[in-house]
């Protein structure tokens, strides 16, 4: 299914340039917006003042592919994981609505299923470590 390079990573930092996919609900999912918007300078400092915006926001940017610690060297390690973690939970979720999903790394790499599985994949950034958390599916 991969194909071209520039793939967009859909659990990327906040950042100029990077795009608002989503806000995270209080049961921890991710409502995705109907339309992402164009993350700006303004926009990042504004999400910064007020903590970390990973925790509380989703984000789209380009797939840094082996500049990612979550990259096995030939696919993203976080979809692949999330996936084996979700597999029972993935046959009944209707597959979201997203704008980025022809270039999107996860769907070029798993197909739709990815797609299932992302509203649920929370991005943790801490310093020297960036690590993503699956949120219950049955919550």
């Amino acid at each position: 299914m991969e194909s071209g390079e520039n793939k967009m990573c859909p659990s990327s930092t906040c950042h100029t340039g990077a795009l608002l996919l989503g806000v995270v609900q209080s049961d921890k999912k991710i409502a995705l917006l109907q339309t992402p918007m164009p993350v700006t300078e303004d926009f990042v400092e504004k999400a910064f003042k007020a903590g970390d915006p990973e925790k509380r926001l989703r984000f789209a940017g380009r797939c840094a592919k082996s500049g990612c610690s979550q990259w096995t060297g030939s696919r993203c390690g976080v979809i692949d994981d999330a996936m084996k973690q979700m597999e029972f939970a993935i046959d009944n979720v209707a597959l979201p609505k997203c704008d980025i999903r022809p270039d999107c790394r996860w769907f070029n790499q798993n197909g739709a299923d990815a797609c299932k599985v992302c509203p649920y994949i929370i991005t943790d950034t801490r310093p020297f470590f960036r690590e993503h958390h699956l949120v219950d599916a049955e919550q």
